[in-house]
């Protein structure tokens, strides 16, 4: 379906624009087919495309938020990165990809924050760029909080820096801290890991 002024609502509390969206393969859609059932979409949902696989975002449905044919060779973000530069992310999702993106910071998510990287992506990126950090969500409220957990062995197996967004902003994600507290206060937050 077309952009309209709804979707430009949702996106503009994370500070993303239409042309990042398109740049990142981000589509508004009204159905989606899983095998050859139709599904109608009931409120604003959309398509990211990673060059043919696909994950459905339904941000305002509880139940079912997340429909995907993607699996764990698809790394979001990479067909956006520059061949090199002074530091990436490995970051949790397509939002953050794209909110690190609006800080003017390159990142990469694979599909899901419980799967370790491959030695041959690690050694890829660094490859590429002089510093790889680690961006996962900070799930305070979580007595296991999952993302640093798997943020910290991530770390430890490859000599990676951890940057976990503190408590105090309550904002589990960098795209939670951009639409609670502004994008100003996450580029102070990321400025003070490039720092050290």
């Amino acid at each position: 379906r077309d952009w309209d002024i709804t979707d430009k609502e949702f996106w503009k509390q994370f500070c993303i624009g239409k042309e990042l969206l398109l740049k990142f393969g981000v589509s508004p859609i009204k159905y989606f087919w899983i095998n050859e059932t139709r599904f109608k979409c009931y409120s604003n949902s959309y398509c990211f495309d990673f060059n043919g696989n696909r994950k459905i975002y339904c941000p305002y449905e509880t139940d079912h938020k997340w429909y995907s044919n993607t699996n764990k060779e698809c790394i979001q973000g990479y067909n956006q990165l520059l061949p090199e530069g002074e530091i990436i992310f490995l970051t949790s999702s397509l939002k953050d990809i794209m909110c690190l993106a609006m800080l003017g910071y390159p990142s990469i998510a694979l599909q899901s924050e419980m799967l370790m990287p491959s030695d041959q992506t690690i050694e890829e990126i660094q490859t590429r760029f002089k510093k790889v950090t680690v961006l996962y969500d900070n799930d305070q409220h979580n007595p296991n909080n999952p993302g640093q957990t798997m943020a910290k062995k991530i770390c430890r197996k490859f000599g990676l820096l951890n940057l976990c967004i503190p408590d105090k902003y309550k904002s589990k994600d960098i795209s939670d801290l951009v639409k609670h507290h502004s994008l100003k206060e996450a580029q102070n937050v990321i400025k003070n890991v490039e720092r050290t």
